[in-house]
């Protein structure tokens, strides 16, 4: 790609930040839209192209230099969050817009790949499934391996993506990546890194414990001689799925939220898709198409208590962005700390391994087996996530090369004590640091519910005053960070103490 060439904009005269406002919307509901239309798979290609097209002005050197003025003039009395909200929508956008050509290839090999094994070929994307039901080893690496050969192809065009992206960062004015996404988003992912070092030295011999146990009884190996592709066998929990029943997926949902006060069969704002397609992606997601009109849920239901826990958490989404006040401005809808959103997704995700729904909602008498399984799974997907803020620091610290390849292995290993393969070096990395905002959410929810509870008591999914509580918290949107929104619950600032509590409880009782 031609970064030079793709960097040259033609000036608009009076762009102005009120046409940049009044665009922001439109662009969101129209790029959405086409994600929403390829990963839930209604379409087998993806083109953003003529949605940046059209929106252009919006990712111009002009927009950026725009905004910057506004903010250098900015009186201190005045609330400019949105205007800093717009800077990073602005800035991440404009090198979104030079990359989109290299991100819709991507997106597209990944959903026109297909995995030969055997004879019969399988979806790149359903893998991750074929995995999780495959109980022989062997057949289980062979897939795995046979889905490596794919993800080599795709990561030619991955590494180009994030040469450019790095090298974007400095032509827009900063050192790299990582002080280009920690000055916009106002995170210091350093301090966040020291905060979940912390963590994964106080979890480590639980999680290894817990882990050796879990492993060595589901496929008969010791911790460090399991790879990554047996972890979805692993956690796949079978034994469990007379309670999570694919028909009691939606009721589930739906007589909780009618326990908290809430009203589901009035909320004609939200759109379920549950179709089971070919091409679907596996992975559930919220598409807030138009905040709050239009927000379509999906999810491809294949049974079992990972859906229950996928579709409440992308149902917390859902709902957030469904009961955020219409009459926010569009950077409070669609922008700002996507940590907020992800804290209401786990909030609602973590019910179904919570001892009283389970009991109540499920009818599991003895829930405490399934409590642990569920948190051994969290803290695996916890320590997971702090090992990959590690490594992006790493990543985004300088250009990158095939040497960090080996980094995320290590990261990887280190954290999670099993085999990890190099090849997804560049696949399992989100853009702008969203593992750091998924770690702050799961601080953020755990505070929320001990607020709860210690407010509503055990059993506040029950209480009908609990969904007005949350109705205000969702009605502000993203306007406030994480740390702000902590305070309004009775918290200093973002702690992992409950966080740590909570899982010491399930796997040490």
């Amino acid at each position: 790609m031609n970064i030079k060439h793709e960097l040259h904009y033609t000036t608009m005269a009076g762009l102005g930040i009120s046409r940049i406002r009044a665009d922001l919307e439109p662009f969101q509901s129209e790029l959405t839209e086409e994600f929403y239309q390829s990963f839930a798979g209604l379409k087998d290609d993806m083109s953003t192209v003529p949605v940046y097209a059209k929106y252009a002005h919006l990712f111009s050197e002009e927009a950026m230099k725009e905004i910057a003025a506004k903010l250098d003039e900015g009186d201190e009395s005045e609330d400019t969050r949105w205007l800093r909200y717009l800077r990073s929508f602005t800035t991440l956008g404009y090198m979104d817009n030079l990359v989109k050509e290299l991100t819709d290839r991507a997106v597209t090999m990944e959903a026109q790949a297909e995995v030969e094994l055997d004879g019969r070929r399988i979806p790149y994307r359903g893998v991750q499934i074929e995995l999780m039901n495959e109980p022989d080893r062997d057949r289980r690496r062979r897939l795995f391996e046979a889905k490596l050969v794919q993800t080599e192809v795709i990561n030619t065009t991955l590494r180009q993506r994030m040469e450019s992206i790095h090298d974007l960062a400095a032509r827009v004015g900063y050192k790299n990546y990582r002080d280009l996404c920690s000055s916009l988003k106002g995170v210091d992912y350093r301090a966040l890194e020291e905060q979940l070092e912390e963590f994964l030295g106080r979890t480590e011999r639980l999680y290894t414990d817990t882990m050796e146990e879990l492993i060595h009884s589901r496929i008969n190996v010791p911790l460090s001689e399991a790879w990554s592709w047996d972890i979805p066998y692993v956690f796949k929990g079978e034994e469990f799925d007379r309670f999570f029943a694919k028909d009691r997926l939606v009721d589930s949902f739906t007589s909780t939220l009618k326990g908290m006060g809430l009203e589901p069969d009035r909320q004609d704002n939200i759109h379920l898709d549950l179709e089971e397609r070919p091409k679907k992606s596996p992975r559930a997601f919220c598409a807030p198409v138009k905040v709050p009109d239009d927000i379509r849920l999906v999810i491809m239901p294949v049974g079992g208590w990972k859906d229950f826990e996928t579709f409440f958490h992308e149902g917390g989404h859902a709902w957030h962005f469904a009961n955020t006040d219409g009459r926010l401005p569009a950077e409070y809808r669609y922008l700002g700390d996507n940590s907020v959103t992800e804290s209401f997704a786990f909030l609602l995700a973590s019910l179904t391994s919570d001892r009283l729904w389970l009991q109540r909602v499920l009818k599991m008498d003895q829930p405490d087996g399934f409590i642990r399984f569920a948190m051994a799974n969290k803290l695996m997907f916890l320590r997971r996530y702090a090992a990959k803020l590690t490594y992006e620091i790493k990543l985004h610290n300088s250009r990158v090369s095939h040497e960090f390849a080996e980094v995320y292995r290590t990261c990887l290993q280190r954290a999670l004590k099993f085999r990890h393969t190099e090849k997804h070096y560049l696949e399992d990395v989100d853009d702008a640091f969203y593992c750091a905002e998924y770690l702050r959410a799961w601080i953020l929810d755990a505070q929320l519910r001990e607020a709860l509870t210690d407010e509503l008591g055990e059993d506040w999914f029950a209480n009908g005053r609990t969904g007005a509580r949350l109705k205000e918290l969702w009605s502000y949107g993203q306007k406030f960070k994480a740390e702000e929104l902590v305070k309004t619950v009775g918290f200093v600032d973002l702690d992992p103490d409950p966080l740590i509590r909570e899982i010491e409880r399930a796997l040490t009782g």
